[in-house]
């Protein structure tokens, strides 16, 4: 489709208007320079989930010999992903795949994932187009993807190889750090922002759905605050290295 709105960071220029496309915003960018920042000259890299493509496209533009790749299982952001490489000057590797699937076991230096987090108890719906849908819906708690992304990742990463996971608070949080913690060692978090809970201003919201963030909020299993207009949370890049294998 011919797009009239575009995001830009750094040089680069990103699609920004075909609903069903999960578009950059903040907490994509913050993970596109936490990924130029850690991945090194000559590694192989894999962004899952990647929607527009902003994280593999910056990697390809900005870490010298990167070889990248990106996946997802929506088609329109597998289109939309290949038109912003195309239009970025960049050669990426855009591949169909649920999470890591299409991949190989110890393929990767660094695996990027910002998973669908957002909760949808049993038969709701935040009213986003099926392409956003898919790109969202992390289950009752909004853990279910997230924590697949963290033990699915690390048969795909070399021994020595790196996570770089965005998480979004308005998922299970402490669940999501347990998992960090068994799978996984030297793990840390790069940086966090603050930022709004997007279903609720992009979507259609019912109170019983609200009433249901805001239950999860209050026993502590989300992160999120209801002050203003649209619910605020936090999202972190954490960094989390795989194990080196032991000697047999």
């Amino acid at each position: 489709m011919t797009t009239t709105t575009a995001i830009t960071w750094r040089e680069l220029s990103f699609e920004a208007s075909d609903r069903q496309v999960y578009a950059p915003r903040p907490a994509s960018l913050l993970l596109a320079a936490k990924a130029v920042e850690r991945v090194r000259p000559g590694e192989r890299f894999l962004d899952a989930c990647t929607g527009s493509g902003v994280v593999g496209i910056a990697v390809a533009r900005y870490v010298a010999g990167a070889e990248v790749s990106v996946a997802d299982v929506n088609p329109s952001a597998l289109e939309a992903a290949h038109r912003n490489a195309d239009a970025n000057g960049v050669a990426i590797q855009v591949i169909f795949s649920d999470l890591y699937k299409a991949f190989p076991n110890d393929g990767f230096d660094v695996i990027s994932v910002h998973p669908p987090a957002v909760p949808y108890p049993p038969g709701a719906t935040w009213g986003l187009s099926e392409g956003m849908t898919l790109a969202t819906d992390g289950g009752s708690d909004g853990s279910e993807l997230v924590i697949r992304s963290i033990v699915e990742a690390r048969s795909h990463l070399r021994p020595g190889g790196r996570l770089l996971l965005l998480l979004p608070h308005w998922s299970n949080v402490a669940l999501a750090r347990r998992t960090l913690e068994e799978h996984y060692v030297q793990v840390q978090e790069l940086a966090r922002l603050e930022v709004e809970f997007f279903p609720a201003r992009d979507g259609v919201v019912d109170e019983p759905l609200l009433e249901h963030v805001r239950q999860l909020a209050s026993n502590g299993t989300i992160e999120m605050t209801f002050e203003t207009e649209v619910p605020l949370s936090v999202v972190s890049v954490i960094e989390a290295t795989r194990p080196l294998e032991p000697q047999g």
